[in-house]
């Protein structure tokens, strides 16, 4: 007979409805008997935008629904904030654009014991309003590459994510606030975990799903979205390099830039659906350069 096992939902909401929605597919979700949730649901907003639509969604589920605020416009602080009122096993972590498929959190407990891994990632996959450009969807440029069970990783985000609550408390993790107005605070977390033996793997199964935002379906802010994924790569894994580390790492960065480039020239005159994607790595190569020289970062969350 298995043992009963918690497992903790968390959610951080800044202003967004949906956060109903994702509620609702968390209580859709099918689980092993054993398995019990509690989701702890942080508001980033000072102003509780969140407060009733989550109370009143809680009522009518069958799993405990814990709110909480956090004040400070800083979504690191709120990330703290919610597996700090974690009691599970283990920490699950969703966005509140997202709906989960009704096997997700069973498939990502599966991969994480079938690979004892500390931490699994599923997978996203991203839907479109019926008033997307077309050279969005062509391009692909919001689509996430495709990965394989038990595929071994180094970092990760939280949207979609399985940790164990053994090795945050081991290795004394938090999310680190100096990434809380850029992003990128989810990539640096998961990547200490790495660097302390942590065993990071993807489940190719385990999938939610997120209709991007119309204010994100334009080229402007891809561009910056590239260059802050960019900056955050190189704060958070050659900050504290050797200067030759920095060195070998500027020179590869720099041919990629200069080959993809070459790349976007050639596909500039096919249109948007064509050289929009190199033309995005190329920015994100830019801001991983850029990061070496200066600490300006771009802000997502200004």
């Amino acid at each position: 007979m298995k043992t009963e096992m918690l497992i903790s939902i968390c959610m951080c909401t800044y202003q967004r409805s949906h956060v109903v929605d994702t509620l609702k597919s968390i209580a859709a979700l099918r689980l092993p008997e054993h398995v019990n949730l509690e989701v702890i649901v942080v508001d980033n907003d000072e102003y509780g935008y969140a407060e009733m639509l989550v109370k009143a969604q809680a009522n009518i589920m069958d799993i405990p629904v814990y709110y909480r605020q956090e004040t400070a416009k800083n979504i690191a602080l709120a990330r703290n904030c919610s597996i700090a009122n974690t009691q599970g096993e283990w920490v699950a972590f969703i966005d509140d654009d997202e709906v989960a498929d009704p096997d997700w959190l069973a498939q990502l407990l599966v991969t994480a014991q079938t690979y004892q891994a500390d931490a699994v990632f599923g997978r996203v996959k991203s839907t479109y309003p019926s008033d997307t450009p077309q050279w969005i969807i062509k391009s692909g440029v919001f689509e996430r590459l495709p990965v394989s069970n038990g595929q071994a990783v180094t970092s990760g985000a939280t949207n979609s994510t399985l940790v164990s609550q053994a090795a945050i408390k081991k290795y004394q993790l938090q999310f680190d606030c100096n990434y809380g107005l850029t992003g990128g605070e989810d990539a640096d977390f998961f990547y200490r975990l790495y660097q302390h033996g942590g065993k990071l793997v993807c489940s190719n199964e385990a999938f939610v799903t997120e209709e991007v935002a119309s204010n994100r379906l334009n080229l402007n802010y891809l561009l910056k979205r590239a260059m802050r994924i960019g900056e955050t790569y190189t704060r958070y894994r050659m900050q504290k390099a050797p200067l030759v580390n920095k060195s070998a790492y500027f020179t590869d960065v720099f041919l990629k830039l200069i080959i993809l480039l070459f790349i976007v020239l050639v596909k500039l005159p096919f249109g948007q659906s064509k050289y929009a994607k190199p033309l995005l790595q190329l920015v994100d190569k830019y801001g991983k350069i850029k990061a070496l020289f200066s600490n300006k970062t771009v802000k997502l969350y200004s």
